[in-house]
């Protein structure tokens, strides 16, 4: 991305940062309160959560074809989503749809 991308970092740091917004706005734990710098988006689950943080990854996968990535943080608490040339605004949307569709809706 640094040599063959650069115009689009700033399109997926956007598309990041909504996704932490929106993820944040419904009660997911985000580190450093939702702010986002990069491409990558960390978060937890609520505490109230429908399903377990173990489920998340396949659920999300099998119902939405969003693909996350878990087990960060000690105790394995965090996923990371990261944002990239192939994830537009409508997968941005799917995403915080599908996460809060099975975790909280």
């Amino acid at each position: 991305a640094l040599e063959n991308h650069v115009q689009r970092l700033a399109e997926d740091h956007e598309r990041a940062k909504r996704l932490a917004s929106g993820l944040h706005d419904m009660g997911f734990w985000l580190p450093r309160g939702g702010k986002v710098d990069t491409n990558v988006v960390f978060f937890g689950l609520p505490e109230d959560s429908k399903i377990k943080k173990e489920e998340l990854p396949h659920l999300l996968f099998e119902k939405y074809g969003v693909k996350i990535a878990g087990g960060y943080s000690s105790g394995g608490k965090l996923f990371r989503l990261v944002t990239h040339m192939d994830v537009d605004d409508e997968g941005v949307e799917k995403a915080i749809e599908g996460i809060a569709s099975l975790c909280v809706n």
